[in-house]
């Protein structure tokens, strides 16, 4: 008698055990799908922004921005020795904020930047990093 009880409580357990990863897989067959969502359905967000790609080149780096509906008046571009920041506001009330910092060293005065079709373009060159500070011999 004690083994069949054994072995009923053993059943129950194993039955529990499958009704729940019944539950689970069936979890699982409806949030697989759910994360691949943005795939096929646009979500909305509250900040949608563009990337700034970046191209550190042999001599140069070429950063470019897509600004759909932004007038060249309205873009501002400050550079600094390893950071740039581009913001503009487009004729709908969009906000383009964009800051990137490299390791390279670079020229700020040699900047140049072209605007076309919504689409800047800013080309830096590189500059040979300075030795900071200055070694002091022991006398």
């Amino acid at each position: 008698m004690w083994k069949k009880r054994n072995n009923d409580k053993k059943n129950n357990i194993d039955d529990s055990i499958n009704e729940l990863l019944d539950a689970w897989m069936d979890m699982l067959s409806i949030s697989l799908p759910m994360a691949n969502m943005n795939d096929w359905v646009e979500v909305p967000s509250k900040k949608k922004t563009n990337a700034m790609s970046y191209e550190d080149r042999d001599k140069d780096i070429v950063f470019t921005i897509d600004m759909p509906g932004v007038a060249k008046k309205d873009i501002d571009i400050s550079i600094e020795e390893h950071s740039i920041k581009v913001t503009a506001q487009n004729e709908k009330g969009r906000n383009y904020n964009y800051t990137r910092r490299f390791k390279p060293t670079v020229d700020e005065s040699s900047a140049v930047a072209t605007f076309k079709n919504g689409v800047l373009d800013i080309t830096v060159l590189k500059v040979e990093e300075k030795d900071k500070g200055t070694k002091v011999n022991i006398k």
